[in-house]
């Protein structure tokens, strides 16, 4: 349980750390997506493009930082995350938690949020299954959907990341519920004012996002949709039970797939 703790936080970590995943609101009871002017405030003109997110959460109480990387896709407001649970680094999780996670079809997720239909979809390439998610799914019953949140940005200095001049931002995020996150942004003035780094704080841990291997052109539309040939769920509950079942034994057989000893006498 420690181990799935953990990837929960890095997840969300991971999320947060990217400010248009961070507008759907994943951990905060909605899912709405920027309007274009908001978009444009953090990735500039950059509506389209793909990454690799190296992202470190530093904690104080932790001895060393949490490590890991996703790959991003963007295409015109739908973003696409995909995580690989090996290639953390600083979790201290045992070789076999990770192979356990791998056997169970969990190592590897993406995340595929499409602000044009409204919808998330969890995918899992070891299950060859995913579940859909709609903004009533995640809206706690009785509350009214949350507004689309309100992004300012404020120039505060200069700098130089990886050899590109970037301008740093503040970035104030104000949700409907009047909550305002702030995080830092460099943009690179000669990648088209692309968010090459990001800084925010959050439960007391700094997340740093460092994205590189960028390419400012439109990944293939197809990344957007879950695979046609993965088998579809309607929960997260629903496919995870289903998963369960699958890795337990045959009734009758014992954990381990021994055949239990037969009765009857000598041939």
């Amino acid at each position: 349980m420690k181990a799935f703790r953990i990837y929960a936080m890095i997840l969300a970590a991971v999320c947060l750390t990217m400010p248009v995943v961070f507008g759907q609101r994943m951990f905060g009871g909605g899912m709405r997506d920027f309007g274009n002017g908001q978009m444009a405030k953090i990735f500039g003109m950059n509506q389209s493009f793909t990454a690799t997110a190296d992202v470190t959460i530093t904690d104080k109480s932790r001895p060393a930082p949490l490590q890991m990387e996703s790959a991003y896709a963007v295409l015109k407001g739908n973003v696409r995350t995909e995580t690989d649970m090996t290639s953390m680094k600083g979790a201290n999780m045992p070789p076999q938690v990770l192979a356990q996670m791998k056997q169970m079809g969990m190592d590897r997720t993406v995340s595929i949020y499409r602000s044009d239909k409204k919808l998330m979809y969890l995918v899992y390439p070891g299950l060859k299954a995913y579940c859909e998610i709609t903004p009533a799914e995640m809206q706690p019953p009785g509350k009214p959907e949350p507004k689309e949140p309100t992004v300012e940005s404020t120039v505060i200095g200069k700098d130089t990341v990886d050899g590109h001049p970037c301008v740093k931002n503040k970035v104030t995020i104000t949700t409907d519920d009047g909550k305002q996150h702030e995080m830092i942004v460099w943009k690179a003035s000669d990648l088209k004012d692309f968010p090459i780094q990001t800084e925010m704080q959050s439960g007391g841990a700094t997340i740093t996002t460092h994205l590189r291997d960028i390419k400012l052109s439109a990944p293939d539309a197809s990344l957007f949709d879950p695979p046609s040939d993965f088998k579809a769920y309607s929960s997260m509950q629903e496919m995870m039970m289903a998963n369960m079942q699958r890795m337990m034994p045959p009734s009758g057989m014992p954990p381990g797939g021994a055949v239990p000893p037969q009765g009857g006498g000598n041939n």
